[in-house]
């Protein structure tokens, strides 16, 4: 209970020295609610949910586009007055004014509608929408992949923390062993049964033990302050890990598994795949432009007065118009084959992008496999060395208080101890981290509390 109290205060302070004097704001944090927090708070997340926003807006747009374009157009025109001529007509007996035949009116209105529609565009609207509708798949399929790398990095950051904490805990254990040895040898030396090199050997440890101390403190101050900005948490929150279940044992399949799952299950691999797509689609794009393309347009007209119609007169009167217009690029016959070569090196492009993330992603999933089997080899390496060094420390402390070992012996081997401790905690919190990295690659890391 001892030892607890003075971690406690000891862990306190140390934060309370680090934020400036704040006050520390405990909080118990598993780690899927890590893993929740950091997604619900990260700005990569929030920039790819923006780019499906966007990827769906663009798709959207085109999509309208289907619909003929209808406008409406309202005008007024003044014109200003004109002289007028007079015209001599045979077998009239005087002239006739120009405004009898043609009357001047000053003021034009006009109300007009117009529809157009494209007939045929050499399928380019077509494929435009298939090529959207990809790039809205792997800006989702992004928008999740990054999902996935947020979370690994948080709960990366969260075992390395639990591995810091606990490797603080038995330090500082072993600083109030070391206290206690510095006390015994002293007592022993005023009573010349040790001497004065004993007193500052066992002094020397102190110090030593002390510096180990504050370097893991200030490990555990960055490691927690880093984890408590990707989780959106108040700078003086000290984190409390959920030591319970964190160490839980994990069922892995075989290398052959994740070999085949990883293609289907990875987003990014998704993403690159309906990357390709899009780029396919985009060479369907440029061909089309040499296609010809057919417009149909209609107009009504509502004009007051309406110069079609003769005489002209000062009100609205109706006329309408429809129309076919063919077109045909000439210059698409040679510039386009730039644009068709450009096309097809995007499409390569593409292609090779996602055959290499494809050999990328084995490469990863072999390694984190193989890391998470050595993290296996290495716990029941170093729980074997934790037993050898439990016996060691067990006998050479008896022998030194029997008086027939030497201090130096017994100072060695309370550090075997501490560092076989401290290696089986990291290992099993690697193999942790093995663990989920394997997920990961595999395209398996979607909720940490299935695993």
């Amino acid at each position: 209970m001892g030892y607890r109290f003075y971690i406690t205060v000891l862990f306190t302070a140390t934060f309370q020295m680090a934020y400036g004097g704040d006050t520390v704001k405990p909080r118990f944090i598993t780690m899927d609610s890590a893993v929740t927090l950091g997604i619900r708070h990260s700005h990569s997340i929030a920039a790819s949910a923006a780019q499906v926003q966007q990827s769906q807006a663009m798709l959207g747009e085109v999509k309208d586009m289907v619909m003929p374009n209808v406008d409406i157009s309202l005008g007024y025109t003044r014109l200003s007055n004109i002289p007028t001529e007079y015209l001599m007509i045979p077998g009239s007996p005087a002239e006739i004014p120009s405004t009898a035949l043609f009357p001047v009116l000053l003021n034009s209105y006009s109300a007009v509608a117009s529809v157009q529609e494209n007939v045929f565009d050499g399928f380019q609207w077509k494929n435009g929408v298939i090529s959207l509708d990809y790039a809205e798949k792997a800006s989702e399929y992004s928008f999740e992949s990054k999902k996935n790398d947020v979370s690994i990095r948080i709960i990366n950051a969260y075992l390395n923390l639990f591995k810091l904490q606990k490797a603080r805990f038995l330090i500082d254990e072993n600083l109030e062993e070391i206290k206690a040895h510095v006390k015994e040898v002293s007592d022993f030396a005023g009573h010349g049964l040790a001497t004065e090199n004993d007193v500052l050997r066992t002094k020397l440890q102190q110090s030593n033990m002390e510096l180990s101390e504050i370097d893991i403190n200030n490990q555990i101050q960055t490691v927690n302050y880093n984890l408590g900005i990707m989780l959106g948490l108040p700078e003086n929150t000290q984190i409390e890990i959920d030591t319970t279940t964190i160490l839980a044992d994990k069922t892995m399949q075989q290398l052959p598994y994740y070999m085949q799952k990883f293609i289907n299950d990875r987003y990014d691999i998704k993403a690159a795949e309906m990357q390709e797509k899009v780029q396919e689609a985009g060479v369907k794009i440029t061909q089309s432009n040499v296609y010809p393309k057919l417009i149909v347009a209609a107009d009504y007209d509502y004009l007051n007065p309406n110069p079609r119609l003769v005489i002209p007169e000062a009100v609205f009167q109706p006329t309408w118009d429809i129309g076919l217009r063919l077109s045909y690029s000439l210059t698409g016959l040679y510039d386009n084959k730039h644009k068709m070569e450009e096309s097809h090196a995007k499409l390569l492009e593409a292609q090779e992008t996602y055959n290499q993330l494809n050999d990328d992603v084995k490469e990863e999933i072999n390694r984190d496999y193989l890391q998470y089997q050595q993290s296996l080899q290495k716990i029941q390496v170093s729980e074997k060395s934790l037993d050898q060094a439990n016996e060691n420390y067990r006998i050479v402390k008896s022998r030194y208080d029997n008086h027939i070992a030497l201090l130096t012996d017994l100072l060695d081997a309370n550090n075997f101890l501490l560092n076989a401790q401290i290696n089986v905690i990291s290992a099993k919190a690697d193999a942790q981290m093995a663990y989920y990295n394997m997920l990961k690659a595999a395209g398996e890391l979607t909720s940490t509390s299935k695993n």
